[in-house]
Formats: structure tokens, sequence, C-alpha cells
């Protein structure tokens, strides 16, 4: 397990997010992808793409990351998403679930938990 390696992919994904930033969530999850969310469950890098960017309303926020657990089947990732979302304040505790490529090279499954 290499934690360094983990973090990147992680960190990818939420300044992907933060920044709907395309290229930096494609770096870092598999093709296949498959994303389970409260709204829905998504499979394939486009269609995720499309959920996590284009589908999203307007917002400045970032992921504020409190506690990250590596154990060789998961990461977990805790933290706050800050900011506005359509102009409104938001603050919501998430919790991330990550599984990974057997060479941890990408995200292959990404579990979201989140509570206003």
């Amino acid at each position: 397990m290499d934690e360094g390696k983990r973090d990147q992919l992680i960190d990818h994904y939420l300044d992907g997010m933060d920044y709907g930033d395309k290229d930096l969530l494609r770096e870092a999850f598999a093709p296949d992808i498959l994303h389970e969310h409260p709204v829905r469950t998504i499979e394939g890098i486009e269609d995720f793409l499309t959920f996590k960017v284009d589908e999203q309303p307007p917002q400045d926020s970032e992921h504020v990351v409190s506690r990250r657990i590596h154990v060789p089947e998961a990461s977990v990732v805790e933290g706050r998403k800050v900011g506005t979302v359509e102009g409104e304040p938001v603050d919501v505790r998430f919790c991330d679930v990550y599984e990974f490529t057997a060479d941890e090279s990408a995200i292959t499954k990404l579990s979201v938990y989140v509570r206003e």
C-alpha cells in the first residue's frame, strides 16, 4: 500500500471537484469507475465527469479534509465542503471511501456519504 500515491489520486479528485477540472478528475480515475453517490450510482468515466462537472450547479466551494485513513482494502477521507452553491452558503460534512487498482495508479470505486 502506497499512501502517497493514494493521497495524490484523492487530491486530484478533490481539486478537480473544487475547480471543475475534468483533466484532474480523469487522471485520478479508472475508465470503468464505479461511483456510488446519494443522488445516483454511475459507471464509467464519461458519465462520471458529466455528473461531477457538467451537471453541478454554479458553486464557489472547497473540500477541507480533516482526516485520512488508509488500510489495504481502501482509503477513507472525512471533511467538509464549504463555500457557496448557487450563491447560497454551504457547509456539508462528507466521508468518501476510495478503492484502487492493484498498482494504485487509479481509483476504481468511490462511495460518497454526506450529511448537512
